[in-house]
């Protein structure tokens, strides 16, 4: 993903922090509330609106956490810990540890930000299985 790189490094940086709308919006089915700087407007990233704090309680709009915040959200209220760490240069992959049981992921993901996407996305399947 050479384009994933090269946002990286200009204006659009910041939209890497957050997670994704289709994410947004299944954690928000799951039960995510919690406060966070910006949202989504349909699919639309309204990124005009950081600085400002924001729950989930109208229809309309749905949060758009920090990835960080989905982390912390799953671990402490779902005891799904998880991390993202590089093997070599240009292979990142993830972990999860439930209840004690690890799930890895054996795929290889070439940039860091797309292996904690697939971490969240895992994360979700996780708790919408329980």
């Amino acid at each position: 993903m050479e384009e994933v790189k090269k946002q990286k490094m200009g204006y659009h940086s910041l939209t890497f922090d957050f997670v994704s709308y289709n994410q947004s919006f299944q954690l928000r089915e799951l039960g995510f509330d919690e406060i966070c700087f910006t949202h989504y407007w349909g699919e639309q990233f309204l990124n005009e609106n950081i600085g400002g704090w924001m729950k989930n309680s109208n229809t309309e709009y749905i949060m758009a956490p920090l990835k960080q915040q989905v982390f912390r959200w799953f671990r402490e209220k779902h005891n799904l810990v998880s991390w993202v760490y590089i093997g070599n240069v240009d292979r990142y992959f993830y972990t999860i540890v439930e209840n004690g049981r690890f799930v890895v992921d054996h795929k290889v993901y070439p940039t860091y930000e797309e292996a904690e996407d697939a971490c969240i996305d895992k994360l979700i399947e996780i708790l919408k299985e329980k």
